[in-house]
């Protein structure tokens, strides 16, 4: 999956044959294919992420969507999923040993790589080739022997190599052919020890400017080595064992700036014309030991130089040979054990513009006249031992900047600085001062910049490295130039009410720690803001650890045009949800490392243009405030370092213009809380999640470690699928079973229901004492209708006097068949069942027999009576077991068994309609046809 972001602002995907990252990612095991058809349907109905947005190990620049940064994650390869619309690509600080020709495929718009401190010994031929935009390529600190013929194949753009810090003994002949745009070079702490290595690379690249060949084990340069004139401007030869410089030949034409510091060798220098070097002006001889002899060589051959570093040397007499050049301009003589001038010496120097001196055990520097620096502009004498303003540096119209810090200066006096009209920066940063007089700086009219004290008609003012503990008043009101001001204290500086009065111009306020002294709110009793700095656009405060900050509310007023602010530490009660209201303007804003701050919604609702807010190191355990704060252009959001366990993309979704997000250093927990974030990560379209895939689980032991990203968070949304399941699946059975049931058994249950209602309805007649109607119910199939009518009836009614019940004669019209059924059998002291092959077949006679025995199991005495008009066999009666068992349990009659003896019979079925007596146990069983 490629990401490509486009100027105007949308995202568009692209996918190569090559990248499978994002479909690996989260692709369903083997062993899953396996699981229920729901768990299947559930996975496929998921909506698939359309990209990958947020990196796996890299993390874009949210200010610039086209910068990627992989740097110090201990890779081993290129990442796959680097976007092909990539213009920079940090990689250093990993683990690479080999890169290979597929590593930067399809990164054609690429024009920074860097591969600095890694590994890397080996580099496939044509490994750059895709990379054709690049115009700078860095491998610094890794373990290169020899650059190949066809390393750098493709690289035609190619403006600067970095490929110092390696291992390169041997440069192939045409291993910068096809480098034809090349104009920088670095090779230093290589082990380069022939020129022709060089002349080969200044052959092939016409156009190359600088050339750094420091560090590297060169013992002489010469110009015969060189049968052409170069292109060099810039030729380093730093910490190199260069015992022999010679130059005899015009072939350095161009050559600016020679840089041969930390040779700690004898140099033999041999330019036998002076027009050879004639373009040179910068010459670095940093801590060189050579002979005054050869120093004096090396002046003597140079007519153009006009900056001359000698620091370190350690010999304060260079000063009178550097200053007989009469083109130089600028003289650095830091750390040199100087620890006078005299007059002379300074005279010699009249020439220069720039002199530095720092770093020196002065005390001062002699009285000299005017006409010793008559063109001097810039002066530093920093880290000296200074206990007051060198008289020198009065009266020298020409000086522009000073600086006099790190000295012990405890005290200015009213004509330390005059004469010094065009002065226009002062420093004084760690020294001793304890106040200022106003006499001091009434000579500089012209000073834009002050580090140190404050002064009018000022651009910069910087307090750093004082104790400055209070602001009055009126300390500003002159002051209506100032541009920037930074102060800091050990302990604070209280501002007073007004202090900040007159300075209309400010744009940038640095103040740490920010202390305020006197009122408690935003205005003064005279009704003036703290801040009273309309032109104010940046704002930073912050407070030191064992500072308390008293920070009033609506503190921001007068502040209409702020468009950053930064504020440290300093809320120790919750603002006023009205704090910004006061800077509709603001685009930036950062509050970190308050820890007792809880935001409110109301509290950015003002902010409708801010574009940046950084809420980092405040212990945020939620940010579901953004959702309701109505920043609507918000672009970078930067939540680091807080306590956010679970988050709520919701919030995210409020945001409209959120284009980079940043949730590092959270401890995140990896369950289902979080389902909905991963998914939204991994998947969103328009916002980039920095560091996204290094985000760690932080909810169980057992989870430390873990990645967030990795966290399976499909199975949430299977559990959520597999409980939609079994409920749609048990709505959809209970639709069904009432239907089936109707279809199927509903005369079953109207049988049941009957069954219940006369069992209740006898049982309500038993509590009352009432008395049966019929002394029989007689059950029996229409085609024995016959032998009911013919002989029974006749002999139980007729002969014996019983009332019977039979269906065709006795059942109320009207009535269901069921609920007669049940009336008559228990309106009945007995029920007759008059059995036969036809009685078993019919489904009604069924249901009889069936109440009668669910009543002879409820009255528990004997109100069934058995009658079998022919001989049964068990297997007939086998598929009726309630009738095989109630043969087992009661005593029967059998017609067909009582051809001879039909008095005996009928004498029985008497016998057993009045006393309900079990007949006797002897009588036989059916028998088997």
């Amino acid at each position: 999956m490629i990401v490509s972001v486009k100027a105007e602002g949308v995202i568009r995907v692209h996918r190569t044959c090559g990248d499978r990252s994002s479909l690996n990612h989260r692709r369903v095991p083997k062993k899953r294919r396996m699981e229920p058809l729901f768990s299947l349907l559930v996975l496929l109905l998921l909506p698939r992420p359309s990209r990958l947005f947020s990196l796996h190990n890299c993390t874009v620049d949210p200010e610039n969507q086209w910068e990627i940064y992989c740097r110090d994650r201990k890779l081993s390869r290129v990442p796959a999923d680097i976007p092909r619309s990539a213009a920079r690509l940090d990689v250093s600080i990993n683990n690479f040993q080999l890169i290979q020709r597929s590593d930067f495929s399809g990164l054609a718009e690429l024009r920074l790589l860097n591969l600095d401190v890694n590994e890397i010994s080996h580099i496939e031929d044509e490994a750059f080739s895709d990379l054709s935009s690049l115009t700078e390529l860095c491998l610094r600190r890794n373990r290169l022997t020899n650059l190949t013929e066809l390393m750098f194949t493709g690289l035609s753009n190619l403006t600067v190599l970095h490929v110092s810090e390696n291992r390169i003994a041997h440069i192939s002949e045409l291993a910068f052919a096809p480098l034809t745009n090349l104009q920088t070079l670095s090779l230093s702490q290589n082990h380069l020890s022939s020129v022709s290595d060089i002349v080969n690379i200044l052959s092939l690249c016409p156009l190359l400017k600088s050339l750094d060949l420091s560090e590297n084990p060169l013992r002489e340069f010469d110009s015969e080595q060189f049968p052409f004139p170069s292109s060099i401007t810039d030729l380093d030869l730093n910490s190199t064992p260069l015992s022999r410089f010679s130059v005899h030949s015009d072939v350095f034409p161009h050559l600016q700036t020679l840089r041969l510091s930390y040779v700690d060798t004898e140099l033999q220098w041999d330019v036998s014309d002076k027009a050879f070097l004639k373009s040179l002006i910068n010459l670095y001889l940093t801590k060189t030991h050579f002979s005054v002899r050869t120093y004096r060589l090396i002046f003597q051959s140079l007519e153009s130089l006009e900056n001359l570093d000698l620091r370190g040397i350690g010999d304060g007499t260079l000063l009178d040979l550097a200053c007989g050049i009469h083109t130089l301009r600028q003289l650095n003589l830091i750390s040199n054990r100087i620890s006078a001038l005299n007059e002379s010496a300074l005279l010699r120097c009249s020439s220069l513009t720039e002199l530095d001196l720092s770093d020196n055990p002065m005390l001062d520097l002699a009285s000299s006249s005017p006409r010793a620096f008559t063109r001097l502009s810039r002066l530093y004498l920093a880290a000296n031992l200074l206990t007051r303003v060198p008289h020198v540096v009065r009266n020298m119209s020409t000086l522009t900047v000073l600086s006099l810090n790190t000295n012990r200066i405890n005290k200015l006096r009213c004509s330390d600085f005059s004469g010094l009209q065009a002065l226009t920066e002062l420093d004084l940063f760690h020294n001793e001062l304890t106040e200022l007089s106003g006499c001091v700086f009434r000579h500089l009219k012209s000073l834009k910049v002050l580090f140190g004290a404050r002064l009018p008609n000022l651009l910069t003012v910087s307090a750093y490295g004082n104790n400055i503990v209070k602001l009055q008043k009126g300390v500003f009101r002159n002051m209506s130039s100032l541009v920037d001001l930074e102060f800091e204290s050990e302990r604070g500086t209280f501002v007073e009410d007004g202090a900040f009065d007159g300075l209309t111009n400010l744009r940038t306020l640095k103040y740490s720690p920010f202390l305020i002294n006197g009122s408690s709110s935003a205005r003064s009793q005279s009704g003036q803001e703290i801040f009273n700095l309309p032109s104010l656009q940046t704002l930073v405060l912050t407070v030191s650890d064992h500072v308390s900050a008293i920070l009033p509310n609506a503190f921001l007023r007068g502040l209409d045009n702020l468009k950053e602010l930064s504020i440290e530490k300093c809320f120790t009660e919750a603002p006023d949800s009205e704090m910004f209201r006061f800077t509709p303007q603001l685009l930036n804003l950062n509050v970190k490392r308050n820890y007792v701050w809880i935001p409110v919604p109301e509290l950015f609702q003002p902010l409708t243009v801010l574009q940046t807010l950084d809420l980092s190191e405040n212990q945020l355990r939620s940010v579901d405030f953004l959702s309701e704060a109505n920043l609507t252009q918000l672009q970078t959001l930067i939540l680091q370092k807080n306590d956010l366990s679970v988050v709520d993309v919701r919030v995210f979704e409020a945001l409209p213009s959120l284009r980079h997000l940043d949730l590092s250093e959270n401890p995140l927990v990896c369950n289902c809380s979080n389902a909905d974030f991963i998914d939204w990560v991994i998947g969103n379209r328009r916002v980039f999640v920095s560091g996204a895939y290094q985000y760690r689980c932080a909810s169980l032991p057992s989870e430390q470690g873990a990645l967030l990203l990795e966290f399976d968070y499909r199975w949430c949304w299977e559990s959520v699928g597999f409980f939609c399941f079994v409920c749609s699946s048990a709505l959809v059975l209970l639709t069904l079973l009432p239907t089936f049931i109707h279809h199927f058994l509903r005369f079953h249950l109207l049988y049941g229901f009957y069954l219940l209602r006369g069992f209740l309805h006898h049982r309500r007649q038993r509590g009352r004492g009432c008395a049966e109607t019929y002394d029989a119910f007689v059950s029996y199939s229409v085609h024995d209708e016959e032998w009911v009518y013919g002989q029974l009836l006749p002999e139980l009614e007729g002969r014996q006097g019983w009332k019977l019940c039979l269906h065709h004669r006795d059942f109320q019209p009207g009535k269901a068949i069921m609920e007669n059924m049940v009336d008559a059998i228990y309106s009945s002291r007995k029920t007759l069942c008059v059995i036969s092959h036809q009685y078993l077949l019919s489904e009604w006679c069924s249901r009889e027999i069936q109440m009668a025995s669910f009543r002879l199991l409820d009255e528990q005495k004997d109100v069934l009576i058995l009658v079998f008009l022919e001989e049964l066999s068990s297997n007939q009666l086998s598929p009726f077991f309630r009738m095989r068992k109630l043969m087992r349990s009661r005593t029967y009659l059998s017609w067909s068994g009582a051809r001879g003896h039909r008095g005996l019979f009928w004498e029985r079925v008497r016998h057993a309609l009045q006393s309900g007596a079990q007949l006797p146990a002897d009588d036989p069983l059916p028998t088997d046809n």
